[in-house]
């Protein structure tokens, strides 16, 4: 189920696609060529509810729950339904106040993918272990399920959240309309299920921390409640792209990738310690050589080039020949170019060689599956434990959606012109309990860890209502057995904190 929820950043971020293929007419991979076929839609909209009970075994005790998956039509223009929103809940049969009770909205990103990594992976009470014939379900005792209770939202065009048969669906597919969607469905599952008083957090990653600002967005100008807190994991929210500022955020990440791989000399240093050393560098004495470009001199230059090479594993000569100024390709392709291997990219722990690299970029990551051979599994559980039968085959991941994506004018226009951080400000502005958690993995070259927080400071976001981590994982931090453990005990402090139980 690896890696999926990035796809846009991962396109827009590949800048030279047809000069670092190795052949022009490389091919596409059966697992994208699955995430490009066209949607089947529902013959009709629908709005079932279904109510199953469970128990699982989370955080060491047995918690019994309901599961309600709640499909919901979605309106167009003229207001009748062109879609159908299906979501999947899980509520804690808890003692006590249910509206002092937290609620956590969790989607992935993409755009074009559904909430089942964060599902089935990472927060619900029941997850997925293993991989192809050997893979399970088993209860999973990171869920957030006993401080929270919790609704995975697909969004439309994506899961079981399909269009209806001949009606248009495309206001749904972009910034704004993906976002009012999403609120949409928020909105009617708390008033559906007496829950309009209990506290709310956003939970999106990669492109669903764009999402969860865009929410934010749209509920103020709709005058909506607010929520308590948001939890953005793998940000990709702008403001941290371009010259200068671009190779600055990656160094760090470069750093610790090549850390990882043992390509530079640690000095007893832990990833962390050596990260921290070449976010220092680059915050200052990199940043300023770039900035200075061609007025540089020579001296200061090479100085700045070894510097570099000491701290990600690139020869000296290599940087200078590029400037100083390296892509993600320069540095996945040349770190280990000495024993024939290439780097991931959404986690650059991940190798291939490089001979055997033929797929067109971005799809020749050794690190991303596009959600491969994960459908059938999640329709199985949908199916055998929740009793709900998708109308169509559920998807993952929708390419389709992605490729066609509207940027919307008002957030930019374009992924590059991306800029959610301000919304986050000002709703922090409206809101003064709003908390946030931010977090990230090092080995993430996608979305660069210190990224999203450059994002958030240089929009004023204030600093002591927002919780910053890092991990020792790639884009998705829940795939680590170590990353999830140290994610969920991380968030059940943070949910603590805005009143969990």
């Amino acid at each position: 189920m690896r890696h999926f929820s990035v796809i846009a950043a991962m396109l827009l971020a590949t800048t030279s696609v047809v000069a670092h293929a190795q052949d022009g007419d490389a091919p596409m991979s059966p697992a994208f060529l699955r995430a490009m076929e066209p949607m089947v839609p529902r013959d009709s909209a629908a709005s079932r509810v279904v109510v199953t009970d469970h128990s699982a075994k989370i955080a060491g005790r047995k918690l019994a729950y309901k599961a309600i998956v709640t499909e919901l039509p979605m309106p167009g223009p003229d207001g009748a339904p062109v879609a159908v929103g299906v979501s999947y809940a899980y509520v804690a049969q808890a003692k006590g106040d249910p509206a002092t009770r937290p609620i956590l909205f969790v989607f992935n990103g993409g755009p074009g993918a559904s909430s089942s990594p964060l599902h089935m992976q990472a927060l619900g009470p029941r997850r997925m272990v293993g991989k192809g014939d050997a893979a399970h379900l088993e209860d999973n005792p990171h869920s957030l399920l006993d401080v929270a209770d919790l609704v995975f939202i697909d969004p439309v065009g994506t899961g079981a959240s399909m269009p209806v048969k001949d009606r248009d669906a495309t206001g749904y597919w972009g910034v704004g309309g993906d976002a009012r969607g999403v609120s949409a469905m928020i909105e009617a599952w708390v008033k559906a299920n007496g829950r309009t008083a209990s506290p709310r957090v956003l939970v999106g990653e990669s492109y669903g921390t764009s999402r969860a600002l865009a929410i934010l967005n749209e509920d103020m100008k709709a005058k909506k409640r607010l929520p308590a807190g948001v939890v953005l994991l793998s940000l990709a929210i702008g403001d941290a792209d371009g010259p200068v500022l671009s190779e600055a955020m990656h160094l760090p990440t470069f750093a610790a990738v090549a850390w990882y791989h043992d390509a530079i000399d640690r000095g007893g240093r832990t990833v962390a310690q050596h990260y921290a050393e070449a976010l220092r560098f680059a915050q200052t004495e990199y940043a300023s050589a770039l900035m200075r470009g061609p007025s540089l001199p020579e001296v200061e230059r090479r100085q700045v080039a070894e510097r570099m090479s000491a701290l990600i594993g690139i020869p000296a000569a290599a940087i200078e020949a590029k400037n100083l100024r390296l892509d993600n390709y320069d540095f996945m392709l040349n770190l280990l170019a000495g024993k024939g291997l290439r780097t991931g990219q959404l986690d650059g722990r991940a190798t291939r060689a490089i001979a055997e690299s033929k797929l067109r970029p971005p799809f020749d990551d050794p690190s991303m599956s596009l959600g491969s051979g994960t459908s059938a599994g999640i329709e199985s559980y949908l199916k055998d434990e929740l009793r709900y039968a998708p109308p169509s085959p559920y998807r993952s991941l929708n390419l389709g959606i992605n490729f066609k994506w509207n940027w919307d004018k008002e957030y930019g226009g374009s992924y590059r012109a991306m800029s959610f951080a301000p919304y986050l400000k000002a709703a922090m502005e409206a809101q003064p309990g709003l908390k946030l958690f931010a977090g990230g993995g090092y080995y993430d070259i996608t979305t660069p860890v210190y990224a999203g927080q450059f994002a958030l400071e240089q929009a004023g976001v204030p600093a002591d209502r927002v919780t910053y981590a890092r991990y020792a994982a790639g884009h998705s931090v829940f795939e680590d057995e170590a990353g999830l453990t140290q994610l969920s005990a991380d968030l059940h402090r943070f949910i603590g904190a805005l009143g969990g139980r």
